[in-house]
């Protein structure tokens, strides 16, 4: 299986928060699937705590630009880790994301979504 299905999925992710739609969002999340997101100290494990954060994040305007992406892909995981810039209106901010993708049959789900501030250098 090739690698680019892992890149497919962060660029479906990508468009789906640029549509401002948090239920959308949601969606391509695994229902226990769990979200260390870039814009809050809490632990989201489910369709519901995920959706509040998502529901909180757009509620302005939020892009996403990828700056780099390793993807992954075995039988029926894929891994996409990199960095990438929340365009927000009043400010960009810097992140590093981890996406753990799981298959079932046809059917990709994020089952795990690491995002985090990108630290300044020392």
């Amino acid at each position: 299986m090739s690698d680019s299905i892992a890149s497919e999925l962060l660029q479906k992710w990508v468009e789906t928060i640029k549509q401002g739609d948090a239920n959308e969002v949601t969606l391509l999340y695994d229902k226990r699937g769990l979200l260390l997101g870039t814009f809050s100290p809490n632990e989201r494990v489910g369709h519901e705590a995920i959706s509040e954060y998502f529901v909180n994040l757009l509620k302005s305007s939020v892009s996403v630009e990828i700056l780099s992406e390793h993807p992954y892909v075995w039988d029926t995981v894929a891994v996409n880790s990199g960095l990438y810039n929340f365009v927000l209106p009043d400010k960009t901010v810097e992140a590093r994301f981890s996406f753990v993708y799981g298959r079932n049959g046809e059917l990709w789900k994020i089952i795990s979504h690491h995002s985090s501030v990108l630290p300044k250098d020392d």
